[in-house]
């Protein structure tokens, strides 16, 4: 492990360890790997946000932030993901993690089986790639991920050790999904490129202060290699205007993550629009 001892992320580990342990006895792995072998087919997250020209939108589902509690009172998940999807989001990125997030799995299986529904009465309706956001430590929840729609999730390389990480990339890759691989520092870039990361996502919060600087994208952008095999770069937190996203466009970001700046936006709508067009 790589995160501070008696940081805010050590503790959300230790209760996301535990959470893990308990989930495994409600439904043990071989009935959760069936499960994941039933699921949709996978969409592909990677190539929905490189779009020459551009920088496209991952808007978050998210209720609440351990920083700033409850963000929306009157939540509707699904009404979220559908005005996302209206007003030009690329992906949805949708929180699980209940405890300090208030978030649920079970909003992104509703998300998942809405697309689906959409899709069977329209075949032209836009379905976009859904990313699971949560903190994972453990194979069972990438299969959990999957077996509820997921076709991306993230991995936090601060909490994760190399071998743990690869592991992780190597299972997510073989599951046809992308892992949205998250750094903060300059040694958490490397680790991630040596672990074959395709997608990185520049985390300008610091997950142990909870401060955010867009400069943190800015400086690490430039560790990134060039050519095809440069890996989509996508830039979270901090992010609130055109401003902001034509500065990130300067240095290379492909995407931009966005989610308390839509959630509790008056018309999330043409946040989005703003943001998804800046």
């Amino acid at each position: 492990m790589t995160e501070k001892p008696g940081s805010f992320l050590t503790h959300i580990l230790d209760c996301k360890r535990t959470e893990i342990a308990q989930r495994k006895i409600a439904l043990p792995l071989d009935a959760l790997i069936r499960r994941a072998a039933m699921a949709p087919p996978v969409r592909n997250f990677a190539a929905a946000l490189r779009k020459e020209g551009s920088t496209t939108l991952i808007a978050e589902v998210k209720k609440a932030s351990p920083s700033r509690g409850v963000l929306l009172e009157n939540f509707d998940h699904l009404q979220l993901g559908r005005t996302y999807i209206a007003n030009g989001a690329a992906a949805l990125s949708i929180l699980t993690d209940e405890p300090f997030f208030q978030g649920s799995l079970a909003y992104l299986e509703a998300i998942r089986h809405w697309q689906q529904e959409e899709a069977s009465a329209d075949p032209r309706a836009e379905a976009v790639p859904l990313l699971r956001k949560d903190f994972l430590l453990d194979r069972y929840q990438v299969y959990e991920a999957r077996a509820n729609g997921a076709d991306a999730v993230l991995l936090i390389v601060a909490a994760l050790d190399d071998s743990t990480l690869q592991d992780l990339l190597d299972l997510v890759d073989g599951l046809g999904m992308h892992a949205l691989v998250e750094v903060h520092t300059e040694d958490e870039m490397r680790r991630a490129l040596e672990a074959g990361a395709r997608v990185v996502g520049v985390n300008n919060r610091n997950l142990h202060t909870f401060t955010t600087h867009l400069e943190t994208t800015e400086h690490l952008a430039a560790l990134l290699p060039t050519g095809p095999q440069r890996p989509v770069l996508v830039s979270e937190s901090g992010i609130h205007t055109s401003a902001d996203i034509a500065r990130l466009r300067g240095c290379g970001v492909d995407a931009i993550l966005v989610g308390e700046a839509l959630v509790t936006a008056a018309d999330p709508g043409a946040r989005v629009r703003e943001l998804a067009l800046a």
